[in-house]
């Protein structure tokens, strides 16, 4: 039986799994993302390393590998299959992943945008399978989108479409990692709620994040998430800001796009109601109306995986990584 492999680099873990071909997932595991030039190879070898266990423990045949799918934050150039830059992989720019890959396991190497690859796993796998016009958003350690606009995935002009996460929402807010301000990156990813939260409680505000974390600077967007479901105050507000952030973002998609649906993933949408509800009354306020009543706003239903199923799903793509 043949099987695929799908990679999906993010800024804080590194995701593999092996899968059959419709996308049934045999094994997985995770890495520690490092980032810096040296400690960026280091994670290469270290991601080889585990990805030939994975291969080994499966006992394959030589030639029941179909190929290695790849999802990188970032405007990924697909032709040449190098790391491209990217905010939240410091010294990873410029690697030549494909051609590592390809040298060391000696099938075909797929690279895409992780979102782009997601918003693909969707349109192969999950909730896109019937639909032509729908964007996959994950909001994670950064915030990131794959547009799949007449049933194909669109890059852009220079690989960059998609990235929602640099929406600006606030007109000379925050800096975001990418260097300008007031993105929707900057006020509603796991990053800067985390962010939010330190910075409250250096001010002062008090909390149950501090006794859960050890100490303010161990609080994290995960954090905050479980002590809002312990009914933390400060967790509560700081995910209600959040999430009307959010809603700003899904609007600003649904006026430009008009898509039929909306996609979400990412560790930050384990907040469930506590995120979900004020994002969908921003996007309500913000969005016209026609537009917000045509597209329907869901979860993955590819779980935790959907970006290694989005990355395994571009090696049945093909070579021609533009048709879905």
């Amino acid at each position: 039986m043949k099987k695929i492999v799908g990679i999906d680099i993010g800024g804080t873990k590194v995701s593999l799994i092996l899968a059959t071909v419709q996308g049934k997932i045999l094994n997985s595991r995770t890495l520690k993302t490092r980032t810096g030039k040296v400690e960026a190879r280091l994670c290469v070898n270290e991601m080889v390393h585990v990805l030939q266990e994975i291969l080994r423990e499966a006992r394959l045949r030589k030639g029941n590998l179909l190929g290695i799918g790849v999802g990188i934050p970032g405007p990924v150039n697909t032709e040449r299959g190098e790391v491209p830059w990217s905010p939240n992989l410091g010294g990873w720019e410029g690697i030549l992943l494909r051609q590592i890959l390809t040298r060391r396991f000696s099938v075909p190497v797929f690279l895409d945008n992780d979102a782009n690859a997601a918003g693909y796993g969707e349109k192969k796998f999950g909730a896109g399978k019937n639909t032509r016009d729908f964007v996959y958003m994950t909001v994670s350690t950064g915030i990131g989108g794959g547009l799949v606009l007449g049933g194909r995935i669109h890059r852009g002009a220079s690989f960059c479409g998609g990235e929602i996460g640099h929406i600006p929402v606030v007109p000379d807010g925050n800096r975001c990692k990418c260097g300008k301000r007031g993105c929707l990156e900057a006020y509603a990813s796991g990053t800067a709620i985390a962010k939010m939260a330190q910075s409250q409680l250096a001010s002062g505000r008090k909390s149950r994040l501090v006794r859960m974390a050890g100490s303010v600077k161990r609080v994290t967007g995960e954090t905050v998430t479980q002590a809002a479901f312990r009914g933390d105050k400060l967790s509560l507000e700081i995910l209600r800001e959040a999430g009307r952030y959010l809603g700003i973002g899904l609007a600003t998609v649904m006026n430009i796009l008009n898509p039929e649906m909306i996609v979400l993933g990412g560790g930050v949408m384990k907040a469930g109601a506590n995120i979900w509800k004020p994002m969908i009354a921003s996007a309500k306020k913000e969005a016209w109306p026609i537009a917000f009543k045509a597209c329907r706003v869901i979860k993955t239903k590819l779980g935790t995986h959907v970006g290694n199923l989005g990355a395994a799903a571009l090696v049945l793509h093909g070579k021609d990584t533009d048709s879905a």
